[in-house]
C-alpha cells in the first residue's frame, strides 16, 4: 500500500467522490484539501477551512484536534506521527497520540465495478476508531460552502446531523445545491456557528483569517456550544457545523458527508447522473449510512480485479492509477460520460491520441456502458470531411476542437477512434453498437487515406499529432504504427458487418502500409520520423493495440522484438528517474523539446506492458522506476503528463498538466 507520513510532501491525497460528482481529499495531516464538489474542477478549494476532527477522552482535562497545521491556535494538536495509506477509493490514517493511544480514520467513496448508481454517489464515508482509550467524544466539523458567496447560507438541523443550504444562490451559481453531514452516533449537534473570529479578538483580522475557536474551547470544558442558526447576510459570517459523537474503545464512529449540486453555469451547463436516483444530499447521506457496510465491502472489488501474485508495487500502481474516475470525470443526467485531460490546467473533455485511449482501461473493464457513451458522443461529432476531433470541448461535452495545434488537423486521431471502437467491441461483443457507428468509421478511415503518402500518414511538420510540442515531418513511426493497427481492426469490423468492398480495399492498404513501415526500420528500431533520429518510445505503440486486441502484428516479430530491446536499452537506461521519449544511439537524451527529454508515464507503462507481455521481463523494471518516481514526488493521485528525465520532476515543474487523463495505462498489466 502506498504510505506516507505527515513529514512527507504530497501533491494530492486520494480523491473521494463518485464518478462525475466532484471530489475532496484527505491529506497526510488529516486536513481536507483540493475540493471540487461545487462544479469547480478547474479551481479547487485548496484547503477546506473549518474542517476538524476533535477528540477528548473521559477524565482528561484537555482534548486535541486530530490534525497538524489545523489553523487553530489555542486547541492542542496531536503531536504523534500520522501514517497515511492510500489505495483508491480508500484512505486509511493512523494517528499516534502523545500518550501512545491510536486513532484510526478510514474514508472512502463507493467505486463499485458494474454498479453505476452507487459509483456515482456524491458522498464520502468517514469512520473513526480509538484504541487505548475506553471512551470519550469525537467531534467533527464542516463549513457550509454552498453558494459562491456567503450571503444566504444557512445550516438546518435534521435527524442525526445538519443540512447546509444557501437561500440566495441563483440558478446560474455553479455552487447552488445543498450538503449534509450526519452520524448515527450523534449525541449533540451544533448546526451553525460562525467560523470567523470577531475583529475585536484579533488585531490580525484582515491579515489572516483566524478561526473562531470558542466552540472547541467550550467542548474542552465539557460544555455544548450554542446554536446560532440564521441566514448569513454579511461577509464576517461563515457558517459551519459540528456533530459530537460518543466513542467507546474499538468501536467505529461513522459520519457521512454528501452533496447535491443543482446550479448550472457556462462552465458546467449540465446536470448530474445522481439526479436520476435522489432528490437531495440528505437522502443520499441516509442511503449511504443504511448501506455503509455493503458499500464499503463492494468498493474493495477493485482490488479483486488485480491478481495477488503481481509485485506489491505493481498492485499499488494499478489500483491507485484509477483515481481519475473521481478527480476528472463527468457524467450528466443523460448518462453522457467523459474524462478531463487535465481538469485544472487544460480542462478539455475526452482528449484522444495517447490520452483517453490509454487512461480509459478501467472504464472499459468496470463500466463498459460509460465507454459506449463516450464513443457514441465522439462519433456524433465527426466533421463533415471525416475528421475525428481531438476532444469534446473546453469544459464541454458539446464543443469539440480539432487539436491544440490545429490547423492542420492531426493525423493520429482517426486511427485512434477506430481502435477505440474495436476495443470496445472486443471486450463487450456489442455488435449492435459496431453496426451503429460503422459508417462513421468508414468515413474516418477514408479521411486518413487522403492524408497518406506512400501508404502511411504524412505529417505536415506543424505539430499535427499528439506530440504537439515536437515538430515531426513526413512519416513518423508513432502515427504509422497506430495507423496499421487501425487498418487491422477495421478489417475485422468489415468482416463483422459484411462489407466486402471495404475489405478488399483494406487488404491492399495493409500491405502497402506494412511495406512502407518496414522501410523505417534501421536495423535496430523504427526511426522516430523523417526529420528525427533516435529511439522513440512511441515507435511501435500500434503493437500495444494489436497485442491487447489479439490482432496480427504491425510488422514482423523480429523487427518488433529488436525495437523493444533497443527501447529498453536506450530509453530505459538514459535516466535514473524515468524513460524519456527520444534517446540517441549513444544513450543521450534528446533535448530539442520537452516532449523528447521527458517521459510520458502513460506511454512508458503501455510499452513496458508490451515488452513484458512479449517475454522481456526486464520491462517490469522500467515500469517500476517510473512508478517509484511518481511516488517519490507525492503525485500518486495527481500524476503529471510528463516527467523531466534530467531531474525526475514534473515537466514543467510548475503548471504541469495535472491529474493526467492517461494515468491508468498501467491497467495494461491486467490483460
Amino acid at each position: 500500500m502506498v504510505t506516507y507520513t505527515d513529514r512527507d510532501r504530497i501533491i494530492a491525497g486520494v480523491p473521494l467522490g463518485g464518478i462525475g460528482a466532484g471530489k475532496l481529499e484527505f491529506d497526510n495531516k488529516i486536513r481536507i484539501v483540493n475540493v471540487t464538489i461545487t462544479h469547480n474542477w478547474n479551481n479547487p478549494i485548496k484547503l477546506l477551512r473549518g474542517f476538524h476532527i476533535y477528540l477528548k477522552e473521559d477524565g482528561e482535562e484537555k482534548g486535541r484536534v486530530l490534525q497538524k497545521d489545523s489553523g487553530l491556535t489555542r486547541v492542542p494538536e496531536l503531536n504523534g506521527e500520522i501514517i497515511y495509506e492510500g489505495r483508491y477509493p480508500f484512505v486509511n490514517i493512523r494517528a499516534k497520540l502523545d500518550n501512545e493511544k491510536i486513532v484510526e480514520i478510514e474514508a472512502f467513496s463507493p467505486i463499485i465495478p458494474h454498479d453505476l448508481k452507487d459509483s456515482t454517489l456524491p458522498a464520502v464515508g468517514i469512520s473513526i476508531k480509538v484504541k487505548g482509550s475506553k471512551k470519550g467524544i469525537i467531534a467533527l466539523s464542516f463549513p457550509n460552502i454552498i453558494g459562491t458567496t456567503t450571503i444566504g447560507r444557512i445550516d438546518e438541523k435534521v435527524n442525526g446531523g445538519v443540512v447546509h443550504k444557501n437561500l440566495k444562490a441563483n440558478n446560474y451559481d455553479p455552487a447552488k445545491g445543498d450538503a449534509t453531514i450526519i452520524s448515527p452516533s450523534a449525541v449533540a449537534i451544533i448546526a451553525q456557528y460562525n467560523l470567523r473570529v470577531k475583529p475585536s479578538e484579533s488585531i490580525y483580522y484582515w491579515a489572516k483569517p483566524y478561526e473562531n475557536e470558542s466552540p472547541w474551547l467550550e467542548l474542552e470544558k465539557g460544555e455544548i456550544p450554542k446554536d446560532d442558526v440564521h441566514e448569513v447576510q454579511g461577509l464576517r459570517d461563515e457558517p459551519a457545523s459540528i456533530i459530537v459523537a460518543e466513542y467507546r474503545e474499538g468501536e467505529e464512529v461513522r459520519f457521512v458527508y454528501s452533496w447535491y449540486m443543482t446550479g448550472k453555469h457556462v462552465f458546467y451547463p449540465y446536470g448530474h447522473y445522481y439526479y436520476n436516483f435522489f432528490k437531495d444530499s440528505y437522502e443520499i447521506a441516509k442511503y449511504f449510512l443504511d448501506d455503509y457496510d455493503e458499500l464499503r465491502e463492494k468498493s474493495k472489488g477493485i482490488e479483486s480485479l488485480v491478481p495477488k501474485d503481481l509485485p506489491e508495487w505493481l498492485r499499488d500502481a494499478i489500483i491507485n492509477s484509477n483515481y481519475t474516475l473521481s478527480s476528472s470525470s463527468i457524467i450528466d443526467e443523460r448518462g453522457r460520460f467523459s474524462l478531463y485531460e487535465a481538469p485544472e490546467r487544460f480542462p478539455v473533455l475526452g482528449t484522444i491520441g495517447t490520452c483517453y485511449d490509454l487512461g480509459s482501461l478501467p472504464v472499459l473493464l468496470m463500466f463498459p456502458e460509460l465507454e459506449r457513451s463516450f464513443l457514441a458522443l465522439l462519433s456524433s461529432y465527426i466533421r463533415e470531411d471525416g475528421y475525428i476531433p481531438h476532444d469534446l470541448g473546453y469544459n464541454s461535452l458539446d464543443s469539440p476542437i480539432d487539436g491544440t495545434t490545429s490547423p492542420p488537423k492531426w493525423k493520429d486521431l482517426n486511427p485512434t477512434f477506430i481502435l477505440l471502437v474495436y476495443r470496445y467491441y472486443k471486450f463487450t461483443k456489442d455488435e449492435k453498437f459496431v453496426r451503429q457507428v460503422y459508417p462513421t468509421m468508414v468515413k474516418a478511415m477514408k479521411w486518413e487515406f487522403e492524408h497518406c503518402k506512400d501508404g502511411l500518414p504524412y505529417l505536415e511538420g506543424e505539430m499535427d499529432t499528439a506530440f504537439d510540442a515536437l515538430i515531426m515531418k513526413g512519416h513518423d513511426s508513432y502515427t504509422s504504427s497506430i495507423y496499421i493497427a487501425s487498418l487491422l481492426a477495421m478489417r475485422d469490423m468489415a468482416k463483422i458487418v459484411g462489407d466486402e468492398e471495404t475489405l478488399k480495399v483494406l487488404e491492399e492498404k495493409i500491405r502497402e502500409a506494412r511495406e512502407s513501415f518496414d522501410k523505417m526500420f534501421n536495423g535496430k528500431y523504427f526511426k522516430a520520423a523523417d526529420n528525427l533520429e533516435g529511439s522513440f518510445m512511441a515507435q511501435i505503440l500500434g503493437e500495444w493495440w494489436t497485442t491487447l486486441l489479439g490482432l496480427d502484428s504491425i510488422s514482423s516479430e523480429d523487427k518488433i522484438m529488436s525495437a523493444l530491446n533497443y527501447i529498453l536499452k536506450l530509453n530505459g537506461n538514459a535516466s535514473k528517474y524515468c524513460s524519456p521519449n527520444l534517446v540517441t544511439d549513444e544513450g543521450k537524451i534528446v533535448t530539442i523539446s520537452g516532449q523528447t527529454y521527458s517521459s510520458w508515464p502513460r506511454l512508458v507503462f503501455a510499452i513496458s506492458w508490451l515488452g513484458y507481455r512479449k517475454g522481456i521481463k526486464e520491462f517490469l523494471g522500467m515500469a517500476e522506476k517510473e512508478w517509484r518516481t511518481i511516488v517519490a514526488n507525492g503525485m500518486v493521485w495527481d500524476q503529471p503528463s510528463r516527467i523531466d528525465a534530467r531531474t525526475g520532476k514534473p515537466d514543467p515543474p510548475i503548471g504541469y498538466l495535472d491529474h493526467y487523463i492517461g494515468s491508468a495505462s498501467i491497467w495494461s498489466f491486467l490483460f
